[in-house]
């Protein structure tokens, strides 16, 4: 059986958009906002950083820089701000991550 490499097996314009995604993902405060984001539906700004016991700005920044590359999507109610995971399946990455790190 030939193996076939991953970019024979999938576009670059897709492997670049993993790659990115990734990258915003590896900061330890980003991967808990997706891990709870993945618990829960939505969540508001407050609820985020108050949960995770981060400052605001700090919240907000992270926030901000996971929407701008994809990985949230937020919507507004009345004067709150409304954040989920716009690609759900990103907290099977937060389990694999887990499950690799038990064994270290």
């Amino acid at each position: 059986m030939s193996m076939r490499n991953l970019l024979s097996r999938v576009e670059s314009k897709k492997i670049d958009k993993a790659a990115s995604m990734l990258k915003v993902l590896a900061h330890p405060k980003r991967l808990a906002i997706v891990d709870l984001l993945g618990k829960e539906e939505k969540m508001t700004v407050t609820e985020i950083y108050q949960y995770l016991d981060l400052p605001q700005a700090i919240a907000s920044q992270h926030l901000i820089t996971l929407k701008d590359k994809g990985v949230l999507s937020s919507f507004k109610v009345g004067t709150k701000i409304y954040y989920s995971l716009s690609i759900p399946k990103l907290i099977d990455v937060i389990d694999c991550l887990e499950e690799c790190c038990t064994d270290m």
